[in-house]
Formats: C-alpha cells, structure tokens, sequence
C-alpha cells in the first residue's frame, strides 16, 4: 500500500506540476487535473493550498519513514529465516543417529 501510495506521488509531481497566484504568492504543487501546466484551468483557495501541502508534506514523510525501516526490517527478516534455516540443517543432520536401546523387563 505504501509502495502504491510513493508511486502516485512520484507521479503526481513528474506529470502534474503547476503554479497558482494566492494572495499575491506565487504556489508551486502538483497534483491530477484535467489541464495544462501553463493554464490549470482551476483555482484553489488559501485554504485549499494549505491542505495540498500538507498532504505533500505527509506522503513524502512516509516514504521517507518507508524508507529509512525497510533495511532494518529487511535485516531482521534475513536473520529470523537464516537461523530457522541452521536450526533445521542441524536437526535433519542429526536425523540419521540411533536412539539408545530400551530394555523391556
């Protein structure tokens, strides 16, 4: 889900990239719209650009996140299945020996 999410982000930013005047500033975002880059074709209210950046803000602090676990997390999952896998070599190794005799009285 996280992968899909970075993915649409990446690709919000490369295709949809456009610029509106709010409040006299010019606001540079990116996000699906049905028009071009030099005439959005929509407006946004102060408001709505606060939000369009704070979700900005959020997707790209996730993928960050994502980012900065997924070694570790690869590592310890690395760990847990190479030793499962020795634990299972030295049991099967050791298959083959014979147990003591019983003695039945």
């Amino acid at each position: 889900m996280l992968l899909l999410l970075f993915v649409e982000y990446v690709a919000s930013v490369t295709m949809f990239m456009h610029s509106h005047i709010i409040d006299g500033v010019v606001v540079s975002h990116s996000h699906f719209y049905a028009g071009s880059g030099e005439a959005p074709g929509h407006t946004h209210s102060s408001q709505q650009a606060k939000v369009l950046s704070q979700l900005t803000f959020y997707v790209a602090l996730a993928a960050t996140a994502a980012m900065a676990v997924a070694k570790p997390v690869r590592r310890l999952i690395s760990t847990l299945v190479e030793t499962c896998y020795e634990t299972l070599l030295r049991s099967v190794a050791h298959s083959s020996l014979r147990a003591p005799p019983v003695v039945i009285e």
